[in-house]
């Protein structure tokens, strides 16, 4: 289907399948297939009226197919990555969780990229803290066997949407692309943990990752308006295993943690960020680490790494207590 069949099915007020989005979205990506303007009129068409699972997850398929795929032996692979967007202007509690997770024995293929809506995003601290983010898949999946860590700057990986990018520049609000990037791991990550700022999407990608065959994903929203678990506050969500999508919760009771304010984690620019993460890694106490390891610890248990949330959440405390955790950041970011 290309994008003028699928801009005339949605005309009529139809939902495309999964199949005919995938064609659609592939056609999307090609450099001379329509104008811009179909192209923007798709996309304006699908957020306006609200996308279905099957179109996310066809387009998700599309974009994989594009995607340069990172090939490693290790398994299972972990992912923390997230749409973003939240306009919390937190510290990038997700990247440091990731890497706290490679210092626990979990393989981690961290799918980011720079910021476009806040002072900064994966890319840009890690990259304040030395990881070159320009990998070829073959470094990124040595990296993987080797020390259980790859970041997968997005735009290198996904070269395909560079077509695209002058689109959605124009279009100027979140599209479908916004769900996609956390779904389109280039390592093909079979566990995830995904903390999205606006409830209302949560389900919709969860079903997205049962459609695409996902092994156990965890897609959910904190009650104070983050991306990101933080100790004292509940969050709502939903969670895809063996092909299912079930209702899911955290209460703060589950861990024993002193409630974290929303104040006590924001973070400033690359500098600022990699500085904070990088005292949490060196074990520095307080409600930066509490958070840290909340994210890590459920990431854990989604990559079944543990049973429990709270041997999870040990088994993250000695990675950064033991110095794995400042290990594998400092392999990571060899030349």
């Amino acid at each position: 289907m290309s994008v003028s069949a699928a801009l005339r099915t949605l005309a009529q007020g139809r939902t495309l399948a999964r199949g005919a989005a995938e064609a659609a979205f592939l056609d999307l990506m090609e450099q001379r297939s329509e104008p811009d303007s179909r192209k923007g009129a798709l996309l304006g068409a699908l957020a306006a009226r609200g996308e279905t699972a099957e179109e996310l997850a066809g387009a998700v398929a599309a974009v994989r197919s594009k995607m340069k795929r990172v090939v490693c032996a290790r398994r299972p692979i972990l992912d923390t990555c997230g749409p973003g967007g939240d306009g919390s202007e937190t510290i990038n509690v997700s990247t440091a969780a990731a890497i706290v997770c490679a210092g626990a024995g979990a393989v981690v293929a961290k799918h980011g990229n720079r910021s476009a809506t806040s002072r900064c995003g994966s890319a840009d601290v890690l990259e304040a803290l030395g990881i070159a983010l320009e990998r070829a898949p073959e470094r990124a999946a040595a990296d993987l066997d080797e020390i259980g860590f790859a970041f997968l700057f997005a735009p290198a990986f996904h070269p395909a949407m560079r077509e695209l990018a002058p689109v959605r520049r124009e279009l100027g609000f979140r599209t479908i692309f916004n769900l996609i990037g956390p779904l389109a791991n280039p390592a093909g990550a079979t566990h995830q943990l995904i903390g999205v700022g606006w409830f209302e999407k949560a389900r919709l990608m969860a079903e997205a990752l049962a459609l695409l065959g996902t092994e156990r994903a965890v897609v959910f929203h904190s009650e104070n308006g983050l991306d990101e678990l933080t100790p004292g506050v509940p969050a709502i969500g939903f969670e895809v295993r063996g092909g299912r999508v079930s209702c899911w919760r955290y209460e703060p009771g589950v861990l024993a943690q002193k409630p974290v304010e929303k104040s006590q984690i924001r973070g400033g620019d690359a500098g600022d960020n990699a500085r904070i993460l990088q005292a949490a890694l060196e074990g520095a106490a307080g409600p930066v680490r509490e958070t840290v390891l909340l994210n890590a610890a459920a990431a854990l248990w989604i990559g079944e790494a543990a049973p429990t949330l709270d041997e999870a959440y040990a088994m993250a405390a000695g990675a950064i207590d033991s110095g794995r955790a400042r290990a594998v950041l400092a392999a990571a970011a060899r030349p």
